[in-house]
């Protein structure tokens, strides 16, 4: 058997209130902020870096408590799987609402139950653990 590579992911489910932060991506499926470690980064630094590019207008990202880790049983490339790591993120946007990168059509603010019902299916446990 040959030795499988993993990527790392990391996510952001920023939290307005009661409700939670979810974009469209150009594959047309719902998820959350994010994005994959480079080179020496610290877990922090990864979500830091991607919610800086993603929601180019953040500011005050305070990262709490760690969520969920799941693997992704698909590979995204020849033997080289993901592993996404979630944590609830809370942060603010000058002015009042985020700017989405090019990597996102729109964006909506949900609740737990809302979010659930069309997140990405490798992303509900971690709003299940809300």
């Amino acid at each position: 058997m040959s030795e499988k590579l993993f990527n790392v992911g990391v996510k952001a489910i920023i939290q307005k209130g009661d409700k939670y932060l979810i974009v469209r991506n150009a594959k047309d499926f719902w998820e959350v902020p994010g994005g994959r470690m480079d080179g020496n980064e610290t877990i922090e630094e990864t979500l830091r870096r991607e919610l800086a590019k993603e929601c180019p207008n953040i500011k005050d990202v305070q990262i709490h408590e760690l969520l969920d880790a799941v693997r992704v049983h698909k590979d995204i490339k020849e033997n080289v799987s993901l592993v996404l790591i979630f944590y609830r993120v809370t942060a603010n946007f000058d002015g009042g609402e985020p700017q989405l990168s090019h990597e996102h059509t729109e964006y909506r603010w949900l609740s737990r139950e809302e979010a659930i019902g069309i997140i990405y299916d490798k992303y509900r446990q971690a709003f299940k653990n809300l």
